[in-house]
């Protein structure tokens, strides 16, 4: 086994004109490539190229590619791929205008609004009632040219984060808001305790990884009305210490099983 960065990735020239070399070693002497790297950044370009060289490589099983990476950080495109899927996504449009939120606030009432490419909640906002809460919009749109808008789903009772390895489900927590707040954020007052999660949920979050391409992803869920809905397919999950070292080591078994499965098939 063998650790290497993505700034570690090199260019050659080879016997089929080009090459890539993984810490020195050719790309093509490894069976498989577990990818943890972080795309965000001011060099996010060159992050997001040199995978893509790394994803093209014929015959290397790569945990994940970068075009699974780049649909779990647009919020965009992972809401469009998991409703191709048929799974259950918060209503969402695009919204450039005040006015385009203002319609959503009369379609869907209250509304939250974020940037596609955000992380860590920075920049999401509740927008409950429009003339009262205009200028948080405003506010949003002088940042970001085009902001996501979803249907808001109450969360008094809770947000479910079901951790995804492969094939297991080691970390199941239900977060649960600050008193007078909506935000399901622990660095924001929410407190979390272990979940079991039932059967539907664990089935329903494994059925959204596998449409994300994701090995290891967090899923977001929230109780709707007729059942459930997934808020995000995370690929940077987080929360895996968070209730100890065993859980912890769950994951990344889970992980390294799926892998093994997928590289030997």
């Amino acid at each position: 086994m063998s650790f290497f960065t993505l700034e570690e990735l090199a260019y050659r020239p080879g016997p089929s004109g080009v090459t890539l070399t993984l810490g020195g070693e050719p790309a093509e002497a490894f069976d498989a490539v577990i990818n943890r790297s972080k795309l965000y950044g001011d060099d996010w370009q060159d992050r997001v190229e040199r995978l893509t060289m790394l994803s093209n490589v014929p015959g290397l099983r790569l945990f994940d590619p970068a075009d699974v990476w780049v649909t779990g950080y647009s919020k965009f495109l992972m809401a469009q791929r998991l409703a191709a899927a048929g799974v259950p996504v918060p209503p969402t449009r695009s919204a450039t205008s005040l006015a385009d939120v203002e319609a959503a606030c009369e379609e869907w009432g209250a509304v939250i609004l974020k940037p596609s490419f955000g992380y860590r909640g920075t920049d999401v906002e509740r927008v409950a009632d429009f003339a009262a809460e205009k200028a948080v919009a405003e506010e949003l749109l002088s940042r970001y040219p085009t902001l996501v808008c979803q249907r808001f789903y109450p969360t008094s009772g809770g947000e479910y984060r079901i951790t995804v390895a492969g094939e297991a489900t080691p970390i199941n927590m239900l977060k649960l808001p600050a008193p007078g707040s909506w935000r399901c954020k622990t660095m924001e007052g929410a407190s979390f305790e272990r979940f079991e999660a039932p059967d539907d949920l664990v089935d329903l979050s494994l059925r959204a990884t596998r449409a994300m391409g994701i090995t290891l992803a967090g899923l977001d869920v929230l109780p709707a009305p007729d059942g459930y809905v997934v808020l995000e397919v995370n690929p940077v999950p987080g929360y895996l210490s968070m209730l100890g070292r065993e859980q912890h080591r769950q994951v990344l078994g889970g992980v390294f099983d799926w892998v093994e499965a997928k590289t030997s098939a």
